[in-house]
């Protein structure tokens, strides 16, 4: 083997090892499903190459420290661009050094050779450190469930309409009447509940909520850290009510949004690619942010449209009468990024992205107004609404016995100064067969399961027995 196909591969290696320490440096830092991990580690094999390639053409023995200097500025450049000034200064700073020795008599190179091999040295033990601790936050498997009865009652299905606002923050915060939607959902045998609202704010912890039937042990009401989003997700894998339906006999079948830390183990999930909370976070932190903005502006918004729409070909796909399934469908609209503009067009990557997340919800955040936030969401409910009249015209057309739910996990919360308020204010529409009126006390996300459960789910090995128990309503 030559020196200088050597220097190559290992200039390719360090770039390869370069990428996959940050890769799962980031994704030991989050809270997100492990298979999160394989498209992205095996998207920059490629670029690594290039990389590496160049850097030993360019730079021979000083290629591995260019590996690493180009591999942090692409992986980090909006940090770069915000703090480019004292990088210049550091490098001024090592010029004047040198030059100083030099004038003082002394041989001193702009590079030491040294500098590669450390390198070397730090991308591996970066590499090391990442591979432990993303070992560390890998999800271990789901405890099964034993089945101890056979399941006699209808499908029941769940749709988390992501954000989606109560009837009054439309109207009287935006100016959007949203009564057509609701009276169309309340000839089709629904029940809107005007005064519906959530026990928490955040999406995590009211599936928390919506699968154990409790706020006991949720976690408080605010952004949680990820370890405490670990903690959480991992609650969601084993909470009790998902787990005595599958007892009772029913399929438990959880449709994904592309948000990773509400992403589960438990169940069969459906998942439909496209890009993810995780990739969105590394993508708009690298230099193909600008890029990408810049020469494919419908790439992120496309995808979320192609997940929504693969969404809910699923969910139709799963309604059949002969079955027992419980189904959580997490839609992730109204949320932002809207996806329709007034006219029922795909809107692309809003203007906000790559400086802000392209999910961020409140309007000083994005640096929008209400105005301008209201009329988004108005072109965006426009197109939003008629699919989900569809889609349920599809679901009960198949399963005419079906328990449908549509709700969402919050308010709109689109600004900051009403996380106290609006951010609460959920909305909530049922279709309980023979029950009417189901949520009335307790029109909460919270309430929807454990009030189903115990109505619809029936498990019955053998004649006369009774239901299995289910935690009770609170009174």
């Amino acid at each position: 083997m030559s020196p200088r196909f050597r220097q190559a591969a290992l200039a390719v290696v360090v770039a390869y090892l370069a990428f996959a320490g940050y890769i799962l440096g980031r994704f030991a830092n989050s809270a997100f499903p492990t298979f999160y991990l394989f498209r992205p580690l095996l998207l920059v094999i490629p670029l690594a190459i290039v990389i590496g390639l160049v850097a030993a053409w360019l730079a021979r023995s000083h290629a591995p420290l260019l590996v690493g200097v180009t591999v942090g500025v692409i992986s980090l450049w909006a940090t770069f661009t915000r703090h480019w000034w004292e990088a210049a200064l550091l490098g001024v700073g090592w010029v004047v050094l040198v030059l100083v020795v030099r004038r003082l008599g002394r041989n001193m190179p702009f590079v030491p050779q040294a500098a590669s091999t450390a390198a070397t040295a730090f991308v591996l033990v970066f590499f090391l450190a990442g591979v432990y601790r993303a070992y560390s936050s890998a999800e271990g498997p789901v405890t099964p469930v034993t089945v101890t009865g056979e399941a006699t009652g209808p499908n029941i299905y769940i749709v988390l309409l992501d954000g989606y606002p109560r009837r009054d923050t439309l109207m009287d915060d935006m100016g959007i009447d949203n009564g057509p939607f609701e009276q169309a959902l309340a000839d089709r045998g629904f029940d809107v509940y005007d005064d519906a609202h959530s026990d928490r704010r955040y999406t995590d912890l009211t599936l928390m909520t919506l699968l154990t039937g409790s706020t006991d042990g949720v976690p408080d009401d605010t952004a949680p850290a990820s370890e405490v989003q670990w903690l959480i997700r991992k609650a969601l894998s084993d909470a009790a009510l998902p787990r005595q339906a599958q007892a009772a006999g029913y399929e438990w079948n959880v449709i994904d949004s592309p948000a990773g830390h509400v992403t589960f183990s438990a169940g069969h999930h459906i998942q439909h690619g496209g890009v993810n909370t995780f990739e969105d976070n590394m993508l708009a932190e690298s230099v193909f942010g600008p890029i990408v903005k810049a020469t494919l502006p419908y790439l992120l918004t496309d995808s979320l449209r192609a997940h929504f729409e693969g969404s809910v070909d699923s969910l139709v796909s799963l309604a059949d009468p002969d079955e027992h399934r419980l189904v959580l469908a997490h839609l992730f609209q109204p949320h932002l990024p809207f996806l329709w503009d007034a006219d029922g067009k795909p809107t692309r990557i809003p203007f906000f992205w790559p400086g802000v997340n392209i999910f961020a919800a409140q309007i000083e955040t994005m640096g929008m107004t209400l105005a301008d936030y209201s009329a988004a969401m108005e072109g965006d409910l426009a197109t939003l609404n008629p699919k989900l009249l569809a889609m349920v015209d599809a679901i009960v057309a198949k399963d005419p016995g079906a328990v449908v739910v549509l709700f969402s996990d919050h308010g709109a919360r689109y600004s900051l100064d009403l996380r106290q308020t609006e951010w609460y204010h959920s909305f909530l529409a049922a279709r309980t067969p023979d029950h009417p009126e189901l949520f009335a006390s307790e029109p909460v996300p919270t309430a929807i399961l454990r009030t189903l459960l115990p109505i619809y789910v029936h498990s019955c090995a053998d004649p006369g027995c009774t239901a299995p128990t289910f935690p009770s309503p609170a009174p």
